[in-house]
């Protein structure tokens, strides 16, 4: 089960490996499999305490980091402060805004926004190159997900928490949708940690170990019984990368609810000047199993002047690759999906303490309905469409 597939041998390889080290997990193998811990295994992470309310990008820098030093081998740090300001700046056109008097520390956040602000580019040089979503895993996938790409970032419910024979422990197997109120990173598992453990007792033994920022010193132990499917903020793995010298976008990421779809097939365009060497694509894919095909095309749309398909078994943010590197100026980036395409949507208010504002502009972003390319911010083609669209979620990343 591969999570970003191009049409190279590569990515092929990483696919035939973890598809047999998930048949190896599911016979039980051996007893190795019943324990693991991703910070007892070479992958370093330092455990720091949250800022107040920034367990949410604790638990996001613990998964980006171990997820670069396991696709990338790297030793990136990400500090919390810095991912707050990144976030939650005010100096920007569009993306998440905080309401007059909102103390940006204690307000917390969720995984959407560290992914729909940080695949744009952050810090020195960095990029999210990868967010997975692991709703509805099994926790056999799960386990394979830890190993292949790092910790597992999850929003829990934190109240029902005890302490036994010295551990901090949690079991909620009654969780509503939406009912959460911290965020932790899962970074391993025992399937023999006693059931009887847990301020609620467990059905069967076994715990997830996780990094819990309020508990920095020690593992946190979460039965197996707690459903992560169930909780609001999606369970996601993450990567950065600081292979890309630049990423040009227009939106501020994914927040509509439902991929746009004009039939079988859905392409969206981009617009843009930029000198350089183009050498990635990045979006989101809204479905498991999604084909894609990336053009790269003349400013009129005429002509294309690339083009490579891909495939993508899991639903998530991901970077393709071109497979040959080009020199650009100003240039198309259309993308065609089999599961309908990812766009930015309309301004909303999320809630009392927080907005979204969007902001597109003619000549930008496009999609094709009936042969024809439609500008994505006007209202006529709103209308079309039924439904308000702006930027398409495509991105541009060079290298040096």
């Amino acid at each position: 089960m591969s999570i970003r597939n191009s049409a190279n041998n590569k990515n092929k390889i990483r696919s035939v490996i973890l598809i047999f080290g998930m048949m190896l997990l599911l016979a039980g193998c051996s007893d190795d499999e019943k324990t693991y811990n991703l910070l007892e295994d070479g992958v370093e992470f330092e455990m720091v305490s949250q800022l107040s309310g920034t367990c949410w990008l604790c638990a996001s820098s613990c998964a980006m980091s171990t997820g670069n030093q396991l696709n990338h081998g790297g030793n990136i740090v990400l500090d919390q402060y810095e991912l707050l300001d990144e976030i939650y700046s005010d100096d920007k056109d569009e993306g998440v805004f905080l309401a007059t008097g909102v103390d940006k520390k204690k307000l917390g956040g969720l995984a959407i926004s560290v992914v729909n602000q940080l695949s744009r580019g952050f810090g020195n040089g960095l990029v999210l190159d990868d967010s997975i979503d692991a709703n509805e895993w099994t926790d056999d996938e799960i386990k394979m997900g830890i190993r292949e790409h790092g910790a597992l970032y999850v929003g829990i419910p934190d109240s029902k928490i005890g302490r036994y024979d010295g551990v901090v422990t949690m079991n909620y197997p009654d969780a509503e949708p939406g009912e959460f109120d911290h965020s932790i990173a899962v970074i391993g598992w025992d399937d023999d940690f006693p059931k009887e453990n847990f301020m609620t007792q467990a059905s069967k033994n076994g715990a997830w170990i996780t990094y819990n920022s309020n508990y920095p010193g020690e593992y946190y132990y979460v039965s197996y019984d707690t459903p992560f499917d169930r909780l609001y903020d999606t369970p996601c793995f993450m990567s950065v990368t600081d292979e890309y010298s630049q990423v040009l976008s227009y939106d501020c990421g994914h927040w509509m609810t439902d991929p746009v779809s004009t039939g079988d097939e859905t392409t969206t365009a981009n617009f843009f000047t930029g000198k350089g060497k183009l050498a990635a694509v990045g979006t989101y894919v809204l479905a498991n199993d999604t084909d894609l095909n990336i053009q790269i095309m003349t400013p009129d749309r005429k002509e294309c002047l690339y083009s490579q398909k891909y495939h993508a078994d899991l639903k998530g943010y991901h970077v393709f690759k071109l497979d040959t590197p080009m020199d650009v100026r100003a240039y198309v980036i259309a993308v065609t999906y089999s599961t309908g395409a990812p766009v930015e949507g309309e301004s909303m208010v999320y809630d009392s303490t927080a907005r979204i504002d969007v902001v597109s502009e003619m000549g930008q972003s496009y999609i094709l309905v009936d042969d024809e390319w439609l500008d994505m911010s006007e209202e006529t083609t709103w209308d079309k469409l039924g439904c308000v669209t702006n930027n398409a979620c495509i991105r541009a990343l060079y290298i040096e």
